[in-house]
């Protein structure tokens, strides 16, 4: 009798576990459109993704939200972005996803938890957990478009960091050169670690690589030559500003200089608005 009693409490157990697992997994706001079950999805083009900074992905107006959580934002939420970025830190989050946190070269990023305010510098990636698609209700079906791009890119993090820690706590990613492609999303702000000003993310991300190369240059805007090569053994920190005009960015550049930040050249990029793009290099 007793070892019946036994049996029924470890069942009970481990279905009081399941259920409580099942209520972490997904959630319901604007679900639809983070993961590509909305039946707009499949409209996206996948192979035709937007090169962008991030500087440029925070300027976007913050648009109205949508009340349901099926419609999509347009057109930011159709297109699908590819960003340069570096990865500072990223946890598994109580819904499932991957939550990144994502910064260019100044590694300045949003932290609400320390008080640091949107900062223009950083954006939020998400890579879902494919068995939570459907959300904390399963109201959301588990048909999505980006099902493989979405597994190949949770893949590519997990073998990257294969001692990663799931529990929910912040893994340091130590600002490692990343590439990440995705669809455009905007959420709402409640205290998300990384957010941009507009509250833009790239979710879901569908790939992402590591340590990517400097690409061939092509057609385009030329660099103004730098100076010469610094000496061996000479370590450099960069960053890159951005402005409409040449003004504010040679303001930008006198300020950092105080810093002993150095402009080492100037590109001219007309198909972006912020077309002045400067790049700089102090000593470490």
């Amino acid at each position: 009798m007793r070892k019946f009693q036994i049996l029924v409490l470890l069942w009970t157990l481990l279905a009081f576990a399941s259920l409580s697992y099942g209520q972490t997994c997904g959630g319901t706001e604007r679900w639809a459109v983070k993961d590509g079950t909305d039946s707009s999805a499949s409209s996206i083009d996948l192979n035709n993704a937007t090169p962008i900074d991030i500087p440029s992905l925070d300027s976007f107006p913050a648009p109205h939200l949508p009340t349901n959580n099926t419609t999509r934002v347009v057109p930011d939420e159709t297109h699908v972005y590819r960003v340069r970025a570096r990865l500072v830190k990223w946890k598994h989050e109580t819904d499932s996803d991957y939550h990144l946190v994502l910064t260019d070269d100044t590694l300045r990023y949003t932290d609400d938890s320390a008080g640091i305010p949107p900062t223009g510098h950083s954006v939020i990636g998400e890579i879902p957990d494919l068995n939570c698609v459907s959300g904390a209700h399963a109201t959301f079906g588990t048909s999505t478009p980006f099902r493989n791009s979405i597994s190949s890119a949770r893949d590519a993090l997990d073998q990257q960091f294969p001692n990663a820690d799931q529990s929910g706590a912040w893994n340091d990613a130590a600002g490692l050169p990343v590439e990440v492609t995705g669809v455009g999303f905007f959420d709402r702000p409640h205290g998300q670690t990384g957010r941009a000003p507009n509250n833009i993310e790239i979710h879901p991300i569908l790939s992402i690589s590591f340590n990517p190369g400097v690409p061939t240059p092509g057609p385009g805007p030329t660099p103004v030559p730098g100076p010469p090569l610094s000496p061996s053994g000479v370590q450099w920190d960069y960053q890159m500003i951005s402005a409409a005009n040449a003004s504010d960015l040679i303001s930008q550049a006198n300020a950092l200089g105080a810093q002993g930040w150095e402009l080492v050249s100037v590109v001219l990029d007309s198909s972006r608005p912020d077309k002045y793009v400067g790049y700089l290099k102090r000593k470490k």
